[in-house]
């Protein structure tokens, strides 16, 4: 038996509800599993999804390296001009990261070292080899002459009577391996044979001991007993703080070591990436939506304002002032007490490539820089459900700061400066073959739960939308179909006949009497003839009987 109208309309109406509520409705149900399914991917567990993901990094991470030559050392040492720079590069190495000695701990921790090697690319180099000659500043002599700044003047006197002798000098002439990677210097060598106590090396460079080594003990939480941990540092050489700087908050460990964070992040979270490189917690903030190479949707995230800004507009940055009455104008911060060459504070200022958003006097200090946000800002792209980090380009210069220095005559006419040694780039993201395994372990899922979800309600919507359209048409055709019925009715009873119709009164089939002009008012007084004949002709209106 087919059904009827209404009851097909209210089985359709049934089914388009049903479906939109289930799809509604499984939309938290569904974000639970979601997050089921990423705290499992996620966590840092032997034998779990991205353990070794995280314990040996596949994505391919480089460290570019851009020189600053001096082309006037002279005229600088002289104080009749700027130093002028001439930027040379990228001098580019890749960068393996393995981490070892791993233990895990009972409070829903890990600990682990990560050795860093450096191997230099020529193919991926502009810069000839690492051979490269650039004239820059002498890292012994200002760590010497600033450690021996409050000591007797005979004491420098016969400090530099040393240097002059074995060719120390305010400014050198080296290739790029040694000012980056270090090399045997010959005053060091002198200074460690008389006094081994102060000097235990004679080995100098800006990234010294920084190749095929380690930098430190990490303790991060797992995110195995609470998620919103995942990736952070506990603690960083056994402490959970540091003693570089002046305040407790400086000295906060903040953050994950930039390779792994908390997933499902809001975008006006603040993120912090522990960097052992400038001794401090970097701050991030939400930028903009990218996208990887391979299609992936990243939140990126970049330094604040806030960050860069001097003691006086910020005052959380107070710490960072060492000592506290001695602060840096914006964009520069001093990490001497973390950067040392024997006993020796190396006289070094980091900031961002180029003074990007430093104070304009350090800018105008020199000639040849040209900062640019989109080429010397630090980013780092996440994914938000995750929080794996697919992107990052973490951008650093090194400065030395050149003062003029209380008997030593060769500095007396040098204009206070931070000079620009170089800056690196140290930059990693996700390649087609691990993106795949991520697609394939967790985003292929997800999205195959989130199409269903949508697909279910959207279907109830169609259907919903159908049934509407089809009871309007409907009703529509209803009313169309008996107007048109009660149209015939009608002309039917309109008919005109060719032949008189029988009146009430006349007898069988005679129709004699009739004719076209008999008026209905001579049948006023006619119920007196029982043939129900009538008179033929004309009659009028007025010969009818009341």
């Amino acid at each position: 038996m087919a059904w009827s109208v209404k009851k097909r309309v209210a089985v359709a109406c049934a089914v388009g509800w049903s479906l939109t509520i289930l799809g509604a409705c499984l939309i938290p149900l569904l974000e639970w599993v979601i997050k089921k399914q990423v705290e499992k991917t996620v966590v840092i567990k032997e034998g779990g999804p991205v353990y070794e993901f995280w314990l040996d990094p596949p994505v391919p991470i480089y460290l570019q390296v851009y020189m600053f030559n001096l082309t006037n050392p002279d005229e600088v040492l002289a104080g009749t001009k700027p130093p002028n720079l001439v930027q040379a590069g990228p001098y580019t190495y890749s960068e393996k990261r393995t981490k070892y000695d791993i233990k895990f701990n009972d409070n829903g921790t890990v600990t682990y070292r990560q050795n860093r090697t450096f191997h230099f690319l020529p193919d991926m180099s502009q810069g000839h080899n690492e051979s490269d000659i650039f004239v820059t500043a002498n890292p012994v002599y200002w760590a010497l002459y600033n450690a021996l700044v409050l000591e007797e003047p005979v004491v420098r006197e016969v400090i530099y009577l040393l240097t002059q002798v074995f060719d120390e000098h305010p400014f050198m002439t080296r290739p790029l391996r040694e000012i980056i990677w270090g090399y045997h210097d010959q005053l060091l060598n002198i200074t460690k044979a008389i006094d081994p106590d102060w000097f235990y090396t004679d080995y100098i460079g800006f990234f010294m001991n920084k190749n095929a080594t380690n930098d430190g003990v990490y303790t991060v939480y797992t995110g195995e007993s609470d998620i919103s941990k995942l990736g952070v540092i506990d603690k960083y050489n056994g402490s959970s703080h540091l003693d570089f700087w002046t305040t407790t908050q400086a000295n906060m460990i903040n953050g994950s070591d930039g390779t792994l964070g908390p997933p499902y992040l809001p975008k006006d979270t603040t993120t912090y990436s522990f960097s052992s490189d400038v001794c401090r917690s970097v701050p991030g903030v939400y930028s903009k939506d990218v996208k990887s190479p391979q299609g992936i949707k990243l939140w990126r995230f970049s330094g604040p304002m806030s960050a860069f800004q001097n003691a006086t507009e910020n005052p959380a940055n107070l710490g960072y002032c060492t000592p506290q009455t001695n602060c840096l104008g914006g964009g520069l911060v001093n990490v001497s007490a973390c950067q040392s060459v024997d006993f020796f504070h190396l006289p070094v200022a980091v900031s961002l490539p180029h003074f990007l958003f430093t104070d304009k006097r350090y800018l105008e200090a020199v000639t040849g820089l040209s900062p640019n946000e989109e080429e010397h800002n630090t980013i780092l792209d996440l994914e938000p459900y995750t929080g794996l980090v697919l992107r990052a380009e973490k951008r650093v210069q090194i400065n030395v700061y050149l003062t003029p220095i209380a008997n030593v005559t060769e500095t007396l006419d040098i204009k206070p400066v931070f000079l620009p040694i170089f800056w690196l780039n140290e930059s990693a993201v996700i390649d087609d073959k691990s993106a795949a395994k991520l697609k394939r372990l967790l985003f292929t899922p997800l999205l195959i739960i989130e199409v269903g979800e949508i697909t279910l309600i959207c279907v109830g919507v169609l259907i919903l939308l159908g049934t509407v359209i089809y009871g309007i048409r409907k009703n529509m055709w209803d009313r169309e179909s008996q107007t048109y019925s009660s149209g015939e009715t009608d002309e039917s009873t309109n008919v005109e006949y060719d032949t008189q119709p029988i009146l009430p009164g006349n007898s069988g089939g005679n129709t004699e009497g009739s004719g076209p002009h008999d008026n209905l008012g001579a049948t006023g007084g006619s119920g007196g003839h029982d043939n129900g004949e009538q008179d033929r002709g004309q009659t009028n209106v007025g010969d009818t009987q009341p």
